[in-house]
C-alpha cells in the first residue's frame, strides 16, 4: 500500500498544514508556492499510479479526499476575517463545502437503498472544481503580486462564476442520483410476476 503513488498522495495531504497556516499569516506568496507544490503531487501520484501500475484501492479513496480536502480547507482559511488581511464571502465557501456535504449525503442515502458504489465524476464536476482551484490561484496571486492587484475588480465576477458552477454541478449531481434511485425501483418492479403480481 505504501508505494510511492500513495506517498506522493499522501505529501499532499500533509501540505494541507503549512499551506492554511501561510494563509492564515496573510504570506499569500508562499501559499500560492505550496499549492502549485500540493498540485505537482496531485499530477505526479496519478502518472505514477498509471506508468508503474500502482493503483490500490488505498490510492483511489486517498485521492480524492486529498483534493477535496484541500480545497475545503482553502476556501475555509480564504472566507476567515482577519484585520487587515482579505477574504472571500463567507456564503461563497458555505456553498462549496454545502454542495460537498449534500454529495455525500446523497451517495450515502443512494448506496443505502441501492448498494450502488460506482460512483464517478461527471464533466460538470470536473469543470466545478477546475473552477474553484482556480479560484483559490487567481485569490493568492492577486493579494501576493502588487503587479496583479489591478485584477482585484474581476473578484465579484469569479465569485458568481464559482457559485454557478455549484450550483450546477450539485444539480447535475441530484439528478443523477435521483434517476439511480428510478432504475433501482425500476427493476424492483419488473422482478415482480405480471401475472400473480408476486
Amino acid at each position: 500500500m505504501l508505494n510511492t503513488a500513495n506517498v506522493l498522495t499522501s505529501l499532499r495531504i500533509v501540505l494541507i498544514l503549512p499551506f492554511l497556516v501561510l494563509i492564515d499569516s496573510g504570506r499569500y506568496g508562499a501559499a500560492l508556492g505550496i499549492f502549485f507544490l500540493a498540485s505537482l503531487t496531485d499530477f505526479a501520484d496519478g502518472y505514477v499510479a498509471r506508468k508503474f501500475a500502482q493503483q490500490t484501492q488505498l490510492g483511489r479513496f486517498l485521492d480524492p479526499l486529498a483534493d477535496k480536502v484541500l480545497i475545503t480547507c482553502a476556501y475555509i482559511a480564504m472566507a476567515i476575517p482577519h484585520q487587515d488581511l482579505p477574504s472571500i464571502p463567507i456564503w461563497l465557501a458555505a456553498a462549496v463545502i454545502g454542495r460537498d456535504a449534500l454529495i455525500l449525503a446523497g451517495s450515502l442515502v443512494v448506496y443505502m437503498a441501492t448498494r450502488f458504489k460506482d460512483f464517478k465524476p461527471s464533466l460538470i464536476s470536473k469543470v466545478n472544481t477546475f473552477v474553484e482551484l482556480g479560484l483559490i490561484v487567481y485569490f493568492l496571486s492577486v493579494h501576493a503580486t502588487e503587479s496583479l492587484a489591478v485584477l482585484r475588480v474581476l473578484q465579484p465576477l469569479c465569485y458568481g462564476i464559482v457559485l454557478s458552477a455549484v450550483i450546477v454541478s450539485g444539480a447535475d449531481y441530484v439528478i443523477r442520483g435521483v434517476l439511480i434511485l428510478r432504475a433501482h425501483r425500476h427493476r424492483d418492479h419488473t422482478a415482480v410476476s405480471p401475472t400473480t403480481g408476486k
